[in-house]
């Protein structure tokens, strides 16, 4: 018998829906693996506030690798119009599809005039996709050495480069140790 709990189970009410979720704004992740690495586009993600980000950002972007920092800035400022005097930290996206790479800072007095001096200081002749810039005082740090990331250890086993090679050998060893065993199950059958 099935009880009226299962038949007819009780509406769940103060959830999180998905209008609200999609209410949050965007923030774009950028990850620096080694101190000689410049920080890379990682990714996006929704978040309500830049802590709940930075923890967001913590958890999925420092799961898989080593990390020793991250940069963390709403979408919106990144396409803002809106004309500040500051430093703005300048990526360039190389060829479409490849990530956003931190080239530099400029000091200037708005976003485009931060593009202009990219094009200038960091590009030059080169062909480039785009340019993102977004101004120091917008963007959130996460320094490994004083704001932990979680993973702090190497972990590329788990990503699929790493894993091809050790499942590989795994099942090299495999292989060789039953052709030992049907070696040696056909040397007993010709000996008695």
């Amino acid at each position: 018998m099935i009880t009226n709990p299962r038949i007819k189970p009780p509406i769940v009410t103060d959830e999180l829906n998905t209008q609200e979720v999609h209410a949050f704004p965007v923030w774009e992740v950028f990850t620096k693996k080694k101190e000689t690495d410049a920080h890379t586009h990682a990714g996006s993600l929704s978040a309500p506030n830049a802590q709940m980000a930075a923890n967001f950002a913590r958890e999925h972007y420092g799961q898989d690798q080593v990390c020793c920092s991250m940069w963390i800035g709403l979408r919106d400022d990144f396409k803002s119009t809106d004309a500040c005097e500051d430093t703005y930290e300048l990526f360039v996206q190389w060829n479409a599809g490849d990530r956003h790479v931190h080239v530099g800072q400029a000091n200037a007095s708005s976003r485009e005039d931060a593009e202009t001096k990219c094009k200038t200081e960091f590009v030059g002749d080169k062909e480039f996709y785009t340019i993102w810039s977004l101004p120091h005082q917008a963007m959130h740090a996460i320094d490994g050495d004083e704001d932990m990331i979680w993973r702090t250890t190497d972990q590329s086993y788990r990503l699929a480069k790493g894993y091809s090679k050790i499942v590989r050998q795994k099942w090299d060893a495999i292989r060789a140790s039953k052709e030992v065993d049907d070696y040696q199950k056909e040397d007993l059958k010709d000996t008695f």
